[in-house]
């Protein structure tokens, strides 16, 4: 399953502008009090963040990959092993 998270920083028109203009066909999750960004530290393990930042979360919920940019190249193969093992 995959997802895309919005933070309460974000503005919810120019997210959906953004999935829209990359032709993603996922749902956007809307995250206004953060929580889910401070539930995996974001600041904290990545001081120096800029978004759009990708994640792969296992089953278990573990991070098992982060970048800064949009590079389907090199996290499809990934996410395709994170989803073989569901």
């Amino acid at each position: 399953m995959v997802w895309g998270i919005a933070s309460s920083d974000d503005d919810m028109d120019d997210v959906i502008a953004f999935r829209d203009g990359l032709g993603l066909t996922f749902p956007i999750l809307w995250d206004p009090g953060g929580v889910v960004y401070e539930s995996y530290e974001v600041l904290s393990r990545y001081p120096t963040a800029v978004f759009p930042k990708d994640w792969i979360l296992d089953a278990q919920g573990t991070v098992v990959y982060v970048n800064n940019g949009y590079e389907p190249d090199e996290w499809a193969p990934i996410l395709e092993a994170a989803l073989s093992t569901d």
